[in-house]
């Protein structure tokens, strides 16, 4: 059992993580977007496509903000809508080509970005890292499946 308290390391890390996703948009904009559109589109290309409340959801947003959201998308030729074969009622919504080309580009710059960074790192603090990649990839992914708490904003 580790002496580490989970509330004290999530306040060390908290600030680090956000700072440091920050500055990597910082560094590789996706100019033509906003930060919802460029989230909406991530979540697009890692998890393929979905009906609008599973993406608002996702999102933590409001239907009609997701809604709004996809029209803008739709409208730039990053997403399309397609019935959902399993549901003729409903709509899945999901990358064409060019947003699939567009997160390609801006990924392999932050891919860059990042790794010109990681180079300036000593060797301690690069292999201090790769340890800690498969516990943030873990901790990434308890993120991404706790619901989102009721009292937290929405939009």
């Amino acid at each position: 059992m580790s002496d580490v308290e989970p509330s004290a390391l999530a306040a060390a890390l908290r600030p680090t993580l956000t700072r440091l996703y920050l500055a990597l948009r910082r560094h590789t904009p996706i100019r033509e977007y906003t930060a919802a559109q460029a989230s909406a589109l991530s979540v697009l290309l890692d998890h393929g496509p979905m009906r609008m409340g599973e993406l608002a959801d996702r999102e933590s947003i409001r239907m009609p903000t997701a809604t709004a959201l996809i029209d803008g998308l739709a409208r730039n030729g990053l997403v399309e809508r397609h019935a959902d074969p399993e549901d003729r009622r409903a709509v899945l919504v999901g990358l064409t080509d060019h947003g699939v080309d567009v997160l390609d580009r801006v990924r392999g710059q932050r891919d860059s970005i990042l790794t010109e960074a990681v180079a300036q790192l000593s060797d301690a603090d690069r292999a201090a890292l790769d340890a800690a990649a498969p516990a943030l990839e873990r901790l990434r992914e308890q993120l991404e499946i706790q619901p989102a708490r009721a009292d937290a904003p929405t939009d």
